[in-house]
């Protein structure tokens, strides 16, 4: 598993370390305010810039992934964040507020330090994703009630999505897989969980989602397959059919991008 279940919430532990970081930050600049006034304004603008720094280097990357919703950059609860580029910006930032402000610099300093030290020390200890592994064998059904293997998708980059008509997020993220569809740098395929044919056409045709892809598993045998605590959950597989990323929770166009631009094959869009 990787991600943390909170009820209805999946808190991927890719983002654990920035989390546990912005808590520290703003929990102890809070607490030490009244002691060093001013220093609880310190931490929550360092906590914007960063998060802003964050996304703006992770944007510079994988610049495709904004180009045609520019206004997504501010999707801040959405993944696609560079942890060196929060801390750069965090840090550039602290440098110049506390020549300004020369009574926080010390306190200051310290906290940031150790914010940083916090974040980078869960980075280190989290356990790290199974990748490698193979496109598993198993034995899916599409909407015509074909056989179809999980495994016969290997050949090119493979985004494996398993979703259900009742998941907010899953609904949310289906227009942005859609537009892969005629993406020749990958295909897309979804693995619908625990619903039944009718559930599912009727949903892709009131939402007019075609996809080219599209299995049952009433089962769930898939979830089971991966250990997915929830729903969404995307798989990332290479060409070979090795998996090389997992992301259980709200997907991003710039996962997407980030992953063709590890594991593309070289192909433009």
């Amino acid at each position: 598993m990787d991600a943390i279940t909170l009820g209805p919430l999946l808190l991927p532990y890719s983002r654990l370390p920035g989390v546990l970081a912005l808590i520290l930050l703003l929990l102890v600049s809070e607490i030490l305010d009244k002691k060093h006034p001013g220093l609880a304004r310190w931490g929550w603008m360092t906590a914007v810039i960063g998060g802003l720094g964050g996304r703006l280097a992770f944007a510079a990357m994988n610049p495709s992934a904004y180009v045609d919703e520019p206004w997504s950059l501010v999707y801040f609860w959405q993944p696609g964040y560079s942890w060196w580029g929060a801390l750069l910006a965090a840090v550039v930032f602290s440098v110049w507020y506390f020549r300004k402000h020369p009574a926080l610099r010390t306190s200051g300093l310290m906290l940031l330090v150790a914010s940083s030290l916090v974040g980078l020390l869960t980075l280190v200890l989290l356990p790290q994703s199974d990748t490698g592994e193979q496109l598993p064998e198993l034995l899916l059904h599409d909407l015509e009630g074909e056989e179809v293997k999980l495994s016969s998708y290997q050949g090119q980059p493979l985004v494996v999505n398993l979703w259900a008509t009742w998941c907010p997020p899953c609904r949310r993220e289906m227009p942005m897989l859609e537009s892969y569809e005629d993406d020749e740098r990958l295909q897309v395929v979804l693995v619908n969980q625990g619903e039944s044919l009718l559930a599912v056409t009727d949903y892709l045709q009131e939402e007019q989602l075609s996809f080219a892809n599209v299995l049952l598993d009433p089962a769930q045998k898939t979830m089971n397959e991966y250990s997915a605590p929830g729903l969404p959950a995307t798989l990332f597989y290479s060409a070979e059919g090795k998996l090389v990323d997992r992301h259980f929770g709200e997907l991003s166009r710039g996962q997407v991008e980030e992953f063709l631009r590890r594991h593309g094959q070289g192909l433009d869009k």
